[in-house]
């Protein structure tokens, strides 16, 4: 059934993940009736899935990898479980270099290989948007019987790639053409594609448009389907490799930066302490200003603030 779908009815079916599906609940997308609802995974840390197909002796299963519910929509619950928990200390990973697997990444591989094993007669077809896609991307590179995926369709997710280990990443490469990568190098949130290799499946390079709201380029708005609902997609190109370079540029200077880290905390600190013993006519403002005509460049120089005001102040 899966195969005869076309990519905008696949969209579609990976929107769903975003409804409040409850069991019991029949799924149809365009002319294919899919079943109904078999269950919703709601875990303690927030892992959301639903599992869809046949009530009786089911041989397709599709799995809907749930996204975050988004700022506005979402309550102080899944604020915390999906964005202090988890998206943020993601995107603090990526940008440092430094793997850190959130709980529900690793819940995710832990019900995904459960589901298998319950289901041992069913092929599993898996959706997943944002963080769906994150979490499936980690749940395939964990799944212990790979060869029952019969394909994924992962939409608009940071590129988990470099967080996994060696072994993880074999896995995922060996399944690679039953994974599909959907990327719209417009949408903030996919962040780490800078090869057409180094990813979790095949890199689809979607031919997207603009949108005014970030928001909504991150909700598919800038896919373009043709009549017959096949979705545009372009080979890499200058804007492409531009974008990439430039995110690429980014993490690498944020994982320079982390370096300083432990210089600037007391600096900061030392700043503040400044600042309160500063006469009201000289502001910290001004000291950083003639402290810095100095010549001085490095973070480093931070920590010797306080001397070189002391000196300052005796002269």
């Amino acid at each position: 059934m899966q195969t005869q779908l076309t990519d905008q009815e696949r969209v579609a079916l990976a929107k769903l993940e975003y409804q409040l599906l409850v069991p019991g609940q029949p799924i149809k997308v365009g002319r294919y009736p899919l079943g109904q609802v078999l269950a919703h995974i709601y875990e303690p840390d927030g892992f959301q899935l639903f599992v869809i197909g046949s009530a009786t002796q089911p041989r397709e299963l599709v799995l809907l990898f749930k996204g975050s519910s988004g700022l506005r929509k979402g309550n102080p619950t899944t604020w915390n479980d999906e964005w202090l928990a988890t998206n943020l200390p993601l995107l603090q990973a990526l940008l440092r270099h430094q793997r850190h697997i959130p709980s529900q990444l690793q819940t995710a591989a832990r019900v995904l290989n459960g589901l298998v094993a319950q289901y041992p007669r069913a092929k599993f077809f898996i959706y997943g948007h944002s963080l769906g896609a994150i979490n499936a991307q980690f749940a395939l590179a964990n799944c212990q019987h790979l060869g029952r995926i019969k394909h994924a369709w992962l939409y608009e997710g940071a590129n988990l790639y470099p967080l996994l280990t060696t072994r993880e990443r074999r896995r995922v490469q060996k399944y690679r053409a039953r994974i599909d990568n959907y990327i719209d190098i417009f949408d903030p949130v996919t962040l780490g594609y800078t090869s057409p290799t180094a990813l979790v499946g095949r890199l689809r390079y979607v031919a997207s448009e603009r949108c005014l709201l970030p928001i909504s380029q991150h909700m598919w708005a800038g896919y373009r389907f043709n009549a017959a609902g096949q979705l545009q997609l372009r080979a890499l190109d200058a804007d492409f490799w531009r974008t990439t370079q430039r995110e690429q540029e980014l993490i690498n200077t944020i994982a320079t930066l982390q370096q300083w880290e432990p210089t600037w905390r007391p600096a900061a600190q030392w700043a503040a302490a400044l600042r309160a013993s500063l006469p009201a006519e000289l502001s910290l403002a001004q000291l950083i200003e003639a402290w810095g005509a100095t010549g001085w460049q490095s973070p480093l120089h931070w920590c010797q603030l306080p001397e070189w005001w002391r000196e300052r102040k005796e002269t």
